[in-house]
Formats: C-alpha cells, sequence, structure tokens
C-alpha cells in the first residue's frame, strides 16, 4: 500500500504542487494559458513517465483544487480549501489532514518566469505533433504538444532527461460546487504535520 500512496504523492506532487515547471503562458499555447490563470477550469489527462502511470483529473475554483489520481488500481482524492490539504482515500474510508503547500493552496497556476525557448515536432502519445519548448530561471524545462487547435498535452523533462507526460484528456471550465466537499460522516481523520 506504502509503494501505491508514494506513486499517487509523487503524481500529485507533478501536477499539483510544482506547477511552474508545467505550465507556461506565451506563444502559440496562450489561449489555454488565460483558462488556467482564470483558477477556473477543470483538467482531465492521463500521466505516464517518472516512477509510474495513472489517471488525473482536477478541478480548481476560488482559490481551491480537488484532485483525483488513480495509480495501481487505488484512487485517491486530493481537496485544497481553507489552508489545508484533505487526502482522502474513499476505499479506506480515511482522510489525512495537513497544511497546504502555498501554491496548491490557492489554485492558481503559477505562470511566471516561463519563456518560450525553442518549438519542434516530436512523437506525444503515439503521434507526431509541434511542440513549444519553455524553461524557467531554474532551469526546469516543459514540452506544449498542440494537435490542430486543441492543447495535447504536456511534456514535463526533468533533470538528468527523465520526462512525465501529461496527456490532456479534456481541459475545459465546467466546475461544480461539489466537488470540493470533504466527507464529515463515516471517516477516520488523521490529523499530518506537513505534505
Amino acid at each position: 500500500m506504502f509503494n501505491k500512496l508514494k506513486i499517487m504523492l509523487i503524481l500529485a506532487a507533478i501536477v499539483i504542487v510544482n506547477p511552474a515547471a508545467i505550465f507556461a503562458q506565451t506563444g502559440r499555447t496562450e489561449a489555454f494559458f488565460k483558462i488556467f490563470a482564470s483558477g477556473n477550469y477543470h483538467l482531465k489527462a492521463k500521466i505516464t513517465g517518472g516512477d509510474g502511470a495513472g489517471d488525473m483529473e482536477s478541478y480548481v475554483k476560488d482559490n481551491m483544487t480537488a484532485t483525483t489520481i488513480t495509480a495501481q488500481g487505488q484512487t485517491t482524492r486530493m481537496i485544497s480549501r481553507d489552508n489545508k490539504m484533505y487526502m482522502i482515500m474513499d476505499a479506506m474510508k480515511m482522510i489525512m489532514v495537513m497544511p497546504a503547500a502555498n501554491n496548491s493552496s490557492t489554485g492558481v497556476i503559477d505562470t511566471d518566469g516561463m519563456k518560450l525557448t525553442s518549438s519542434g515536432t516530436a512523437v506525444f502519445n503515439g503521434k507526431s505533433l509541434p511542440y513549444e519548448e519553455y524553461r524557467d530561471a531554474e532551469g526546469n524545462k516543459a514540452q506544449y504538444f498542440l494537435d490542430g487547435n486543441n492543447l495535447a498535452g504536456i511534456r514535463d523533462i526533468e533533470d538528468g532527461g527523465a520526462t512525465v507526460d501529461i496527456i490532456i484528456l479534456v481541459l475545459d471550465q465546467n466546475v461544480p460546487a461539489n466537488v470540493f466537499t470533504v466527507p464529515t460522516t463515516g471517516y477516520q481523520v488523521q490529523e499530518m504535520p506537513g505534505f
């Protein structure tokens, strides 16, 4: 169970805790980043690479984030609101509560400092697609793949050349309010010192 939890935490960290390394705001992808900058969006994706693979669905609205990650047959929901992160494991009827990381608690993806450095074509999700590559001052690098007028996905290139692909299935602004609801009965609650 702890290996599954570790993989899910790594996937969550890639997408939620370190978004500056994943998203940028200029170039042909600018329209998509306006959605992210709005602080109101729904993103559904498949994630491959790094230490595993999984499915992810995130909702962001009013400085709240709700993300569901499924990896190795286990599903975990994470809700960030009111300066707290709630990790909800429905199958085990358990909620771990911890202080929210700064950028996951706001629900706003920080795109400051990312600069367009190159473009090209590469294979992404089995298709040869054009991409734009961005870097920040720390050297974080990401490629944004376009399939026609759609953002097909993002390839996060880590130090040492390891890659994580985020294959975008849905990107819209349909965010129902109930996705940010934390269960109040029938769950064991455990307070944790940090994420």
